[in-house]
């Protein structure tokens, strides 16, 4: 089976659990076809698809090299809920963070190695995130409205990212993200 890989800012225990017990608390009345393993819980920085391992150690080499001299460790803030796709059946449910300059310098750096490592990476804006769940079930007593949503179940959340991670995706499994390198930020 072919992998894909990513590059992602790593959640802190702690941040994974009350993000847990916030989608616990909306389980019950909100339904999504799939709800991320709290373990999956991730800010990505880049996504790279299917890769060989003489790429992805490439990049390794070049992600050693050129990122653990930076050493800019920053606080981030989940702040807001919101969705991807249609308004009315979403695809993605999400936690955004608040805007932190740091965020947005790192996902340039590293989207720059991947580049240099031979990676095409998504030319969209770069848009901050913590993916919650997948595909809404449609209900007619529930309207998706990420701003109720937000004010009933939830709770800013603040914690220090200290590390990215070389994610490898095993769809077959819960939790489906494994880690193959660490990174320090």
């Amino acid at each position: 089976m072919q992998r894909h890989y990513f590059l992602a800012v790593k959640l802190p225990d702690e941040a994974k659990t009350k993000l847990a017990k916030i989608c616990s608390d909306l389980k019950n009345e909100h339904h999504f076809k799939t709800w991320v393993h709290p373990e999956d819980f991730h800010i990505t920085l880049a996504f790279l698809g299917v890769a060989s391992s003489e790429k992805i150690e490439k990049l390794h080499k070049l992600l050693n090299e050129k990122m653990n001299k930076t050493e800019n460790v920053f606080s981030l803030q989940v702040n807001q809920f919101g969705f991807f796709g249609n308004e009315q059946h979403p695809r993605i449910f999400w936690a955004g963070v608040e805007d932190e300059p740091f965020l947005y310098t790192l996902q340039k750096q590293v989207a720059y190695v991947c580049e240099k490592a031979g990676f095409q990476l998504d030319k969209r804006p770069y848009a901050p995130h913590i993916t919650l769940a997948r595909k809404h079930i449609k209900s007619a007593h529930h309207l998706v409205d990420p701003q109720k949503w937000w004010k009933q179940y939830g709770k800013e959340i603040r914690f220090h990212a200290d590390q990215f991670v070389l994610y490898e995706t095993h769809i077959e499994k819960h939790p489906k993200y494994h880690v193959l390198h660490s990174y320090s930020i």
